[in-house]
């Protein structure tokens, strides 16, 4: 799953259950208080626990154009396009405070003047469950399942290319373990396991990793979490490369890849219509061999949203370093860096019905001329959700 970002990061499902987990914790909780009720539950009703399922159904399609579609420094392609969106939750809350969290999301654009690339597609699946043990812990686990047919950024991994379009499918697997610390504190322990599979250019690989972190909540629903995360990449079938950028034939590719994270996300009023969200980030990764794939990579993010009678804005922007240890370009050590910035407003249109308009843009620079590139994309849409 490789992008600009992450191999792991983009668009992941699993970002989803952990948005819902605290409003699922308050929702669990008030079930548990009627069923404490005698009046409330009939004796029959009080002697197994209670289940309740929730299900949200939502679908859009939008109008838009995009100034570059295959990323591209050399020969950009401009198009319109339709793209069509889906996705669905299906969350069972019981009163034992076991929960399961299943999420599918599916999009397509087509465009309509990129002979290079006609159409993508992004289809993504979650399954995520959780049991509390004793008053302190949890323990819990997710499964993922990604498919993309997309034109993606695979320079900071790829030793001659830059931007293709990718066909790939990815499985993951992350059990976890969370312990209560008190005063709002927690830790958490996760491993994962993912193989990642891909139809042409790219060579698949297996990952596996764990991250230690901590959370704590305050304020209004309000929270600070840091953590390490360590994952190690053993490729199928790539060599190493020696510090000139040559294949070192009879081996094999590995990436050690350390991450420190950080993210505030903080609602400014009781009503939680205002909310920041930060996050910050530093990945060092190294390979096996000479260190020619070795990089840093510093990453800030920073978006505001308002939610309120009907509306949300939201307005982000993104920053990244990359610093290259061995790779060189006209003597110098490579090094490259992008800023994008992305705007969304939606107006609820009764109990179902939305209207929705976004846009982004995006500024890639670099020593190396393939690395740089700009894009902006605009679009509009209506939606429904049940």
């Amino acid at each position: 799953m490789l992008n600009r970002d992450d191999a792991t990061e983009f668009r992941q499902p699993s970002s989803q259950p952990g948005m819902l987990k605290l409003w699922l914790t308050a929702l669990l909780a008030g079930f548990g208080s009627a069923a404490n009720s005698e009046e409330a539950v009939p004796a029959a009703a009080r002697r197994a626990p209670l289940a309740v399922w929730d299900t949200t159904i939502r679908a859009t399609v939008a109008g838009g154009y995009r100034d570059n579609v295959l990323s591209s420094s050399v020969a950009p392609e401009s198009s319109a396009f339709v793209a069509s969106t889906a996705e669905a939750s299906f969350i069972r809350l019981s009163e034992s405070g076991a929960q399961v969290i299943l999420f599918l999301l599916g999009e397509d654009t087509r465009f309509a003047d990129a002979p290079a690339v006609e159409q993508e597609q992004l289809l993504s699946g979650s399954a995520q469950f959780l049991k509390p043990v004793g008053t302190r812990d949890e323990l819990g686990g997710r499964l993922l399942y990604l498919y993309q047919n997309q034109v993606l950024d695979v320079s900071d991994s790829e030793a001659n290319l830059y931007r293709v379009l990718v066909k790939g499918h990815g499985f993951t697997v992350q059990p976890y373990w969370n312990h209560s610390l008190g005063r709002g504190w927690s830790a958490q322990l996760e491993g994962a396991m993912l193989r990642q599979l891909y139809e042409h250019e790219l060579d698949g690989f297996w990952e596996a990793g764990g991250r230690l972190g901590f959370l704590y909540r305050y304020g209004h629903k309000s929270e600070f979490s840091f953590g390490y995360q360590f994952r190690q990449r053993l490729y199928d079938t790539r060599n190493q490369f020696d510090h000139s950028g040559v294949a070192v034939p009879n081996t094999s590719l590995i990436y050690n890849r350390h991450e420190f994270a950080g993210e505030w996300r903080h609602y400014w009023d009781t009503g939680r219509h205002w909310l920041t969200a930060t996050k910050a980030g530093v990945l060092l990764n190294r390979d096996n061999g000479s260190g020619y794939f070795d990089y840093d990579r510093v990453l800030f993010a920073q978006q505001l949203r308002w939610r309120n009678y009907g509306w949300e804005i939201k307005a982000g922007g993104r920053l990244g370093w990359y610093f290259h240890r061995v790779q060189l370009v006209a003597g110098e050590r490579r090094e490259r860096s992008y800023y994008a910035l992305d705007l969304r407003a939606e107006k609820r249109l009764g109990k179902h019905w939305l209207l929705y308009t976004a846009a982004g843009r995006e500024w890639n620079f670099s020593n190396e001329p393939l690395d740089e590139y700009n894009d902006w994309t605009a679009s509009s849409g209506i939606g429904v959700e049940f």
